[in-house]
């Protein structure tokens, strides 16, 4: 700790003044945004087991084709019984800190996709160590910083592929789709450079002060010096000296500016090679250059308690990650959206179908300040261009390079903060010592034995408990209809979007999963969707659950079987079956169920109709995880008629999974899972943080098959393209001139 809390937060208070109270904006309390970002780390590979966050307990993770959930990744797509689960690097007793990444091509992070099903991360190219994760023990300063402050758990890389595209969305907005160029969807750099607008340029622009903190080892990850204007500036211009210059020691030049008192309002930390993260760059070393910066700016209080400092990946390196990609529609034959998907649709590189640029996989984003101090999730969908977004926020300035479907459906970062209640208190004496860690990490990289994927498999528990959860600017109705006739089924789901912000959402045909693509949608905010799909009636492609499903119903019943899915677990379930030959007096066809919410009493509602002529319908109500039903209800429903059962959902942080059923039949089936958003913070998922079971299927331990021996061991994969991918190389530089 650099001073004892107490006097840190005495010396912060007499130094402000109260003078950020009195700020125009609650924004404006932030006078500097320091931004480090990272490379190639997804959130479950580094976070998937931390308490709080949505990682290996994710009970809406997406369907696959087996019934089981995405952890169970499979290995040979025409035998889903064999899978790969994630697994620990056993990092104390090998090299694994080391160890390289497996092959990242914007091709095969689109097979991985595979069109929104997430299934193919073991298939799509050779896995290596591509399913393993670290935990607290191996990343013990990370997390240990990450129970200190805002961690969001909904933010992604920005396009699918390598660090440069990622980067170039980070420091301009765009990789050149958006902008009218064909996207940059590999790591060249050409000469002259790019031409669209920077951050960079529209700061001095607006004169803001701004800086780019690197050393001559850069590992080439400044973005700035991709594009045209900065390769033909030289000393003494704007460009050059704060986007090009290098200095010998990039943090000692940050504590100068500190302790001078002329840190710039917009600052961008380069790391060298070695303590990148990039794999074969042991995490440590990150660990330690990340303590270091942090360490510096706790030693200026007055600037802590006036600045936000942003801690982000710009890919994943094609390690794991579980959660699915909010992507757009890529035609209106795939799904829906309000707002044009123009700039995000690829047609021409590297693929001969349209595909999308994002957003790709989850990456870690963490946020240190005031106003993100304590044990914190916010779990708003964001990107790359969420950091350019709230610079734009901060500072009065527009990025117009920003596509409409990226900036209505990722947020500004904004819903991590809480202006009004900072907390100065520098968390020094729980953070870990870092200095001997890149020597320690040396040590293991070269004298452990080399890492090796596990034959054994066992499915991963997070750390139990939750965190802090902020609000989120999202409130959703969603309702269904189902239209019978002899000839056919049509399934309709409309989604009306209340909320303050857009939002991504994906619709799975569970039953149909090898042949019927996900379909997306985008609805921003105060607007509303209605999307109609056919119902699938042969058993050609079905799932192995939609087959069976299929085969034991008579010929004119119709099964169905939809998931719609959101943001931070919100999730609408559609099961049953429809007799085609009787749709008037089939009682599975006349029964309709719809959650909304009732946020002034932390509750929902449920509303139960029968649209028959005759006859009454009795309806099961069940809670699945939260104890807010002591016991099932048995609802009884007229003819003809409504009823509404209110359901409060405080007392789990206004979470809930609920189930309706018919009583008499199996044939009528709704769940809904998810948080209703009253404005206030409250916790995160409580029965994710318990363990509890999700939505789709598992496996008991001790009945995973093992992993077939040749895909335990490792290859060395060099990559397509390694002439100009600087990703799918091997990096172990020595230069090394900050301090270690």
């Amino acid at each position: 700790s650099i001073m004892p809390p107490a006097i840190f937060l005495k010396l912060v208070i007499a130094i402000t003044g109260g003078l950020c109270v009195l700020a125009a904006r609650p924004v404006d309390q932030i006078e500097h945004v320091i931004i480090f970002m990272q490379e190639n780390r997804p959130f479950d590979h580094y976070f998937g087991k931390m308490k709080g966050v949505r990682g290996f307990n994710d009970r809406t993770a997406v369907p696959l084709r087996s019934g089981l959930n995405a952890f169970y990744q499979p290995v040979d797509q025409n035998n889903l019984d064999e899978y790969m689960l994630p697994f620990r690097t056993e990092a104390n007793r090998t090299n694994a800190m080391c160890m390289p990444a497996p092959e990242m091509y914007y091709p095969t992070d689109i097979a991985m996709w595979n069109s929104g099903r997430m299934d193919a991360w073991n298939t799509a190219r050779d896995p290596g160590m591509g399913m393993s994760y670290f935990t607290r023990e191996d990343l013990p300063y990370y997390y240990a910083l990450y129970d200190n402050f805002a961690v969001g758990d909904q933010y992604y890389q920005s396009t699918f592929t390598c660090t440069n595209p990622n980067r170039m969305i980070f420091f301009s907005g765009s990789n050149g789709l958006s902008v009218g160029e064909d996207a940059v969807l590999e790591n060249p750099e050409p000469r002259p450079g790019y031409n669209w607008t920077t951050m960079g340029e529209i700061l001095e622009e607006a004169g803001v002060s701004w800086r780019v903190y690197q050393q001559t080892d850069n590992f080439d990850d400044n973005a700035f010096a991709w594009f045209a204007k900065y390769q033909q500036s030289r000393p003494g211009e704007p460009l050059f000296d704060k986007g090009m210059a290098r200095q010998r020691n990039a943090i000692q030049a940050f504590r100068d500016d500190l302790a001078s008192n002329s840190l710039p309002s917009v600052s961008w930390i380069i790391a060298p090679t070695r303590k990148s993260e990039h794999a074969t760059n042991h995490p440590c070393a990150g660990e330690d250059y990340t303590a270091r910066i942090l360490a510096t700016l706790a030693e200026f209080p007055e600037t802590y308690a006036k600045s936000a400092f942003i801690l982000n990946y710009d890919e994943g390196g094609q390690f794991y990650d579980h959660a699915w990609s909010p992507t757009p529609p890529l035609s209106a034959s795939e799904g829906v959206s309000t707002v044009t998907v123009e700039g995000e649709v690829n047609t021409n590189v590297l693929t001969t179908v349209p595909a999308p640029i994002g957003l790709g996989f989850r990456v870690p984003l963490l946020i240190v300040s005031p106003w993100t101090r304590g044990n914190i999730v916010v779990s708003e969908a964001m990107d790359h261009s969420s950091v350019v977004q709230f610079l734009e926020v901060r500072f009065n300035v527009t990025c117009p390079n920003i596509s409409p479907w990226r900036r209505a459906m990722t947020g500004n970062l904004l819903s991590a903060f809480d202006f009004e209640h900072p907390n100065y208190d520098w968390p020094g004496a729980s953070l870990p010592d870092t200095k001997d860690y890149v020597r320690e990490g040396d040590v293991e990289c070269r004298t452990l034995p080399n890492p090796v994927v596990p034959a054994e498999q066992s499915m991963p528990q997070q750390e139990p408990g939750t965190r802090v959860s902020r609000a989120l600017p999202y409130e959703f109705a969603v309702s269904e209809a189902l239209k019978v006739s002899a000839a056919s089924v049509e399934f309709s789901v409309s989604v009306a979007n209340t909320g303050a912000a857009g939002a991504p959402f994906v619709l799975y045909d569970v039953l149909n999963l090898a042949t019927v693509n996900p379909r997306q949608y985008a609805v921003e905010a105060g607007k509303d969707i209605v999307d109609v799909v056919t119902v699938p009636t042969s058993t050609a492609g079905s799932s192995e659950a939609g087959r069976a499903l299929l085969s034991a119903t008579e010929s004119t019943v119709v099964p169905y079987h939809y998931t719609l899915m959101g943001i931070n677990g919100f999730t609408r379930q559609f099961r049953g079956q429809l007799d085609t030959a009787a749709p008037a007096t089939d009682a599975c066809a006349h029964a309709h169920a719809e959650l909304t919410y009732k946020t002034a009493d932390d509750s929902v509602v449920l509303t139960l109709s029968n649209s028959l002529a005759t006859g009454a319908l009795t309806f099961i109500v069940q809670d699945n995880a939260y104890g807010q039903l002591p016991e099932a209800l048995t609802l009884t429903v007229p003819a003809g008629s409504a009823r509404t059962q209110v359901i409060s959902t405080g007392v789990s942080g206004n979470w809930y999974d609920l189930s309706v059923s018919l009583a008499s039949s199996e044939c009528f089936f709704r769940r809904y899972l998810g948080r209703m958003e009253t404005g206030k913070d409250t916790i995160s998922d409580p029965a994710m943080g318990a363990g509890k079971a999700g939505l789709w299927g598992t496996r008991a331990e001790g009945t995973h098959p093992k992993v077939p021996e040749h895909l335990r061991q490792l290859k060395r994969v060099a990559g397509k393209r390694a002439a100009v991918d600087k990703d799918a190389q091997f990096f172990l530089q020595d230069v090394d001139v900050d301090g270690n």
